[in-house]
Order: C-alpha cells, then sequence, then structure tokens
C-alpha cells in the first residue's frame, strides 16, 4: 500500500479508495468537523454527499491475510470488531425513540440520517463478522455469542443505555429525558467510545499494510461518526443554554467510569486496560470541552471517571 502523499480528502474521498488516506486526516478528521459545530441541516447535506454501500466494502481479500496476522494481533482485532457489532445493532435498536422524541423538525430531519447510517453499519459489521471471522451470519445467534464476551463495565454501560432510552419511549415529550438519552448515546458511545476504537483499528492496521477492505469500511464509519457526534453535541449545547446542566452531569457521572474502564475484567485493572483507560479519559475531556460544559463540571465528571469500575 503507497505511503505518498496524497491529495485525497476524507470528506470526498470514494469507498475503495479510503485506505489510501493520509493517517494524519482519519484520526483528526473527527475533531476538525467537531471544531466547525454545524447544525442538523448542515450535517444533513453533508449525509447526502457521502453514500456508501455496505455491501461494496472489499473483505474477500482480507480474509486469508487476517489468518496470517500474528495470533495477539488476530485476537485484537477480533475483539474490537465483536464490540462493534454488538454497538452497532444497539445503536439501530435504541435510536428510535430518540428520533421521535427529538425537539425540532430538523433534528427530525438529520435523525433520519442516522437511523439509515446504523443500518448499514450493522450490515457491515455482521459481514465482517461472518466473512472475516467465520461467525454464524444470522443475527440472533451472532449477537448472544458476543454479549457473552463483553466485559462487565461493557454490559452496565449497554444496560444504562436501554434504560435512559426507555424513559425517552415512556414519555418522548420530556425534553430533559432525551437530552439525558443523547448524552449516553451520541457523547459517550459515540463521541468517545467508538471514535476511540475506530481511530485504533484503522492505525493498527495502517502499521502493518493490513486488511484494506477492513480499513475501508471502518474508514467509512468513522466518517459516518463525525456527523452523529456532531448532532448529539450540537444537541446537548442547546440543552445546557436552556438550564439542563444537572441532567447532562448526571448521566456523565453515571457513564464516565464504566465508558473509561470498558476493558476492566477484574477487581485489579491489567497494564492494557490502565493505558486504555488513560486514552479514554483524554477523549472524554476532549468531549466535554468542546461542549462547553463549565470547568468545574469537567473536574468533576473526570474525578469521578478516575475510579475504577467496582461491579467487574
Amino acid at each position: 500500500m503507497s505511503r505518498r502523499w496524497s491529495t485525497l480528502l476524507m470528506d470526498t474521498a470514494e469507498l475503495t479508495r479510503l485506505p489510501e488516506v493520509p493517517l494524519g486526516q482519519v484520526t483528526g478528521h473527527a475533531e476538525s468537523i467537531f471544531g466547525q459545530r454545524l447544525g442538523p441541516m448542515a450535517l444533513y447535506r453533508r449525509w447526502d454527499t457521502q453514500q456508501w454501500s455496505a455491501e461494496a466494502v472489499p473483505l474477500a481479500a482480507d480474509r486469508e491475510a487476517y489468518e496470517a496476522l500474528p495470533p495477539v494481533v488476530r485476537q485484537k482485532v477480533r475483539e474490537l470488531i465483536h464490540t462493534f457489532v454488538v454497538g452497532e445493532y444497539t445503536g439501530l435498536d435504541l435510536l428510535g425513540p430518540i428520533l421521535s422524541g427529538c425537539p425540532d423538525e430538523q433534528s427530525l430531519i438529520y435523525l433520519g440520517t442516522q437511523v439509515a447510517d446504523e443500518s448499514r453499519h450493522t450490515v457491515l459489521l455482521a459481514r465482517i463478522a461472518t466473512e472475516l471471522l467465520g461467525m454464524d451470519p444470522d443475527l440472533r445467534t451472532m449477537l448472544p455469542t458476543i454479549w457473552a464476551e463483553m466485559t462487565p463495565a461493557h454490559r452496565r454501560l449497554s444496560e444504562v443505555e436501554a434504560e435512559l432510552v426507555t424513559e425517552v419511549a415512556d414519555t418522548p415529550s420530556d425534553y430533559g429525558r432525551w437530552l439525558r438519552a443523547v448524552t449516553h448515546f451520541h457523547l459517550v458511545t459515540e463521541g468517545v467510545l467508538a471514535l476511540h476504537g475506530q481511530r485504533g483499528l484503522i492505525r493498527g492496521l495502517r502499521r502493518r499494510d493490513a486488511l484494506p477492505g477492513l480499513q475501508a469500511g471502518f474508514i467509512a464509519m468513522t466518517r459516518d461518526e463525525s456527523r452523529h457526534v456532531s448532532y448529539g453535541m450540537h444537541a446537548l449545547r442547546q440543552g445546557l443554554r436552556e438550564g439542563h446542566h444537572d441532567a447532562i452531569v448526571d448521566v456523565l457521572e453515571r457513564c464516565a467510569p464504566l465508558a473509561v474502564h470498558i476493558e476492566q475484567r477484574g477487581v485489579v485493572e491489567t497494564v492494557h486496560a490502565r493505558r486504555t483507560a488513560r486514552l479514554l479519559t483524554a477523549e472524554l475531556e476532549r468531549r466535554l470541552v468542546q461542549l462547553d460544559l463549565p470547568r468545574t463540571s469537567i473536574a468533576h465528571v473526570l474525578t469521578g471517571a478516575s475510579r475504577p469500575f467496582p461491579g467487574a
């Protein structure tokens, strides 16, 4: 794979050429979009020009190359794919109430595009799990198998998300509950965990010039994720201006320790889990600063996040 300088741009590159986009553009793309503070209709227009097909991601050559990777690398790729299989399906499953409870017409239009994205991501991850990992293609079989391997913190974080979204489904006109669900869904799950995982996988594969099909799919998802998180931060900044600081911070207090210590499996964290916690803490801090949350609130959330998840 070429490492020469390229004029290919992350925003406009075609699917099969995404692995050629310079790594710095890939890893910095979301931050550049967040800095623009785009509203729902601007994000809709970006979505309208960035279509791609999950079925067109070229995975055939990746299967043999995946088997040739060193076992430790293969295991890490497998774990990340498993995480995203559950995450993308959960996103599709839970986005409906957030769509139906949104506060304005422009948000409704934008969130309709995110439903389409989550469907596309779910199809792609199911393909990857089947074609690269050799899993059963039936999602009803695949999902419980993967769920059983998730860390306690990951499972609890998903359960909290389901609780928050159920509250929105039960009271769709409750703006405060809607903001609480968006805090978890768009800020914590997508803005911290998904972006961190996607960029980490892409970075690792680039170092080895490995699995270009998988790279293409994950770069395309990262491009989509920049829109999703941008919308969430737009909605939450509006909520903060309208006096819903406490509702947003309450969810962050509950979820930040789970997200930051997502890889903790026992009472004592491994060296790898501690390193991941440091990286996720930095990612979380960036999102909270971009959210315009008061510095005292940021410090409060980060202090709570520093404590390992006690239920592991």
